[in-house]
């Protein structure tokens, strides 16, 4: 009789290094320090004093953590109960409560705390899914999303008032005129405070060329740069969320340093008047957050304003900074920074905390045809490896001269299959995980592909690269594009220091990306080179292969093919220029 295999884990054990950030699992790259939330890299560990290093432990097991073990569990699935007192949902954590008897009883902390001290015996804390026993299946929050790697942050910022300067009260310095001093602090309903504000315009002659004047001349708020700076190595995915308008605020990103931003635009008439204005999707901050969400994101989301409040809402952390008093008193459930150095702070501390960020319950996803007929601005979606910079898994196999390496997705299109090629073939050669992590770091973009970015911006400025790999090899690659927005991957090693297994953040990354964007009313042109492109391709309103292998090519002879940067700016100036939207044409008077 054969031995039936063990059932596989449900959760594996997971933080983040408190000097670099980096992902840490069960391996020779994690060491704890016994008795408190404190870990390192096996890099950073090492730049410790000997004396001090004696104190840290090695997590080759789960049984290192010692009593620890509970606060450092990942759960490969997501499990949520609703408090039977006030319905609010509940995820494991300190804030979830179940009843050891029939039937499924659950509260939060908050009413857990209100029972009597006889009646608490009877509920148990579920820190994890264990906790539940066989009633655990029934509370599988079901969604089409692999919760291998929850705890992903996002950071989405309003723009002005936040990071700039208002730019219609520095229009109103500039030109004296009472009634531009109104804003969203004081007129939550946007469409009517921009129809408000174009009528005031043409009533005083002042010009969309007059608004740009005044905003190239505009420098970020004191200490946003900076705070930017601080970011983006920590949080390597940020996105500007701000009402404002394309057609005058661009000069305004490249002062934060060109980060992704969505916006609305305007309608100008031929003598130089805005005419109308085009809000690219109404509620867009919310319905934003709610997106990456569904794409596997946690979002701590930053404003100061009435028309901030619903992204504050929707994601899992929520701060003002300098709210006027009016909105401070209307919404006291949300932190306040006082600057930007105090808003370093409270991000700091949540991402310091060791701890997961617990998920909202995700909103349901519009239909894709509900903006199938409105998607206006276009936003380009690409691969990173063969297009950016070099294919990893052939830096490795150059290094190491391990024939199997050669294989990638553009001739593999099984992922997970190709996966266990390279697990395998690795530790056949004995090459352990931290070797193939120092090949990846030390890899460089491509010729030419800064340059391309570099012309891309005007064109279609707003850019999400995607990839498959690990972030060992994202991140690098991403500083030196300078591109604050990384979707990845992640590396785990067995308890040899050997490539166990590459965690899949989110399943179909590649082409959930180009929907959820697509359901905020841009349009994609994707650009890819392998097999696991294909899909995000098709999705995309336009898409192009970027020097595919043969047998890419021969397979989807649909798609159409460029081999040079030169020749993909040819296809996108193509693509926008033929299915540049009517409604943002000049109306003549």
């Amino acid at each position: 009789m054969g031995v039936s295999e063990a059932p596989a884990e449900e959760f594996t054990y997971f933080c983040r290094c408190d000097a670099c950030r980096c992902s840490l699992f069960r391996g020779d790259n994690w060491y704890h320090k016994p008795g408190t939330n404190y870990d390192l890299c096996a890099r950073d560990f090492a730049k410790l004093p000997e004396a001090e290093r004696q104190i840290y432990v090695n997590i080759a097991s789960s049984s290192d953590l010692g009593i620890q073990q509970n606060e450092y569990i990942l759960e490969s699935r997501q499990y949520l109960a609703r408090c039977d007192s006030c319905r609010k949902a509940v995820s494991l954590g300190e804030d979830w409560y179940h009843k050891q008897a029939e039937g499924n009883h659950d509260l939060c902390a908050h009413h857990f705390g209100d029972l009597p001290e006889t009646t608490k015996k009877d509920y148990v804390k579920v820190y994890a899914s264990k906790v539940l026993g066989d009633r655990k299946l029934q509370y599988v929050l079901e969604e089409d999303i692999d919760i291998t790697e929850r705890d992903l942050v996002m950071v989405v910022l309003d723009v002005e008032g936040t990071l700039m300067p208002e730019a219609w009260l520095e229009l109103q310095k500039k030109t004296g005129i009472e009634g531009l001093k109104r804003t969203t602090a004081h007129e939550p309903d946007y469409d009517k405070l921009m129809r408000y504000r174009i009528n005031l315009l043409r009533e005083h002659n002042i010009k969309i060329s007059d608004m740009i004047e005044v905003v190239k001349d505009l420098k970020p708020l004191p200490g946003a740069k900076e705070f930017l700076d601080w970011l983006k190595p920590l949080v390597p995915r940020i996105l500007l969320l701000t009402d404002t308008f394309e057609e005058y605020a661009m000069p305004m990103f490249e002062q934060l340093g060109y980060p992704s931003v969505f916006c609305n635009s305007l309608v100008v008439d031929s003598d130089g008047f805005i005419c109308d204005h085009i809000l690219r999707l109404k509620d867009q901050k919310r319905k934003a957050v709610e997106s990456f969400q569904r794409l596997n994101f946690r979002v701590i989301a930053v404003g100061d304003s009435f028309n901030d409040v619903s992204m504050l809402t929707a994601a899992e952390r929520g701060i003002l900074i300098y709210p006027s008093e009016k909105v401070r008193k209307a919404h006291p459930e949300f932190p306040v920074a006082k600057d930007h150095n105090d808003l370093r702070a409270k991000i700091g501390r949540i991402l310091s905390a060791n701890k997961q960020i617990l998920p909202k319950r995700l909103a349901d996803p519009p239909p894709l045809s509900s903006t199938a007929g409105s998607r206006t601005m276009w936003l380009l979606v690409c691969n990173v490896a063969g297009f950016l910079a070099p294919e990893p898994w052939l830096a490795v196999q150059e290094s190491t001269r391990i024939p199997e390496l050669r294989v990638t997705t553009a001739q593999e299109p099984d992922y997970t299959k190709l996966m266990a090629l390279r697990s395998s073939a690795l530790r056949t050669n004995g090459v352990k995980l931290q070797q193939i992590v120092d090949i990846m770091d030390g890899l460089q973009l491509l010729p030419g592909a800064t340059q391309f970015l570099e012309w891309l911006k005007p064109i279609v400025p707003r850019t999400f690269m995607i990839t498959d790999g690990p972030e060992e090899y994202a991140l690098p690659i991403f500083d030196q594009l300078e591109h604050p927005m990384v979707f990845c991957n992640f590396f785990e090693a067995d308890d040899e220091g050997f490539l166990k297994r590459l965690i899949t953040r989110l399943r179909s990354q590649k082409l959930k990306t180009v929907q959820e964007l697509q359901r905020l009313n841009f349009r994609i042109i994707a650009v890819g080179n392998s097999f696991n492109d294909i899909d995000m391709i098709h999705a995309a309103e336009k898409g192009v292969l970027y020097r595919p292998s043969e047998a890419v090519k021969k397979e989807h002879p649909e798609i159409p093919v460029v081999t040079t940067y030169d020749e993909l700016k040819g296809y996108i100036t193509e693509a926008v220029e033929r299915m540049e939207p009517n409604s943002k044409k000049q109306k003549t008077s």
